[in-house]
């Protein structure tokens, strides 16, 4: 067998982690929220494509379905949804932005230039 597949089929150390129901359902709401404009994405999932851990953002999200199930905590349409969305109009702001533009070519204010124009 090569290292790789041994690799994968090496067991992972796990930890247990013991949850409160409603720590149960903070979870579950977490990984619940959904992100605009479609909202078929979820954050966890968002992120999860970011770092290429699909595999593992599934693994963790079924396990809470099941801790869900056992504690008879409600899932899909019986439970909440969130959403990410503006709820204020974004504060913005003006920032300078490097340039190659010299500004030590412009004659100083107090140069003969200015003398000659009065």
């Amino acid at each position: 067998m090569d290292n790789s597949r041994e690799a994968l089929l090496k067991p992972k150390k796990t930890f247990t982690l013991k949850l409160s129901l409603a720590e149960l359902i903070h979870l579950r709401d977490l990984f619940s929220i959904s992100l605009p404009v479609d909202l078929k994405t979820t954050v966890s999932q968002s992120l999860a494509i970011g770092q290429g851990r699909q595999i593992v953002e599934t693994k963790l999200w079924n396990k809470i379905v099941n801790l869900c199930k056992e504690g008879s905590v409600p899932l899909e349409e019986e439970s909440p949804d969130f959403i990410i969305t503006v709820t204020a109009p974004p504060e913005l702001g003006v920032f300078e932005v490097a340039s190659d533009y010299d500004q030590s070519s412009e004659p100083a204010p107090d140069s003969e230039d200015d003398a000659d124009d009065e």
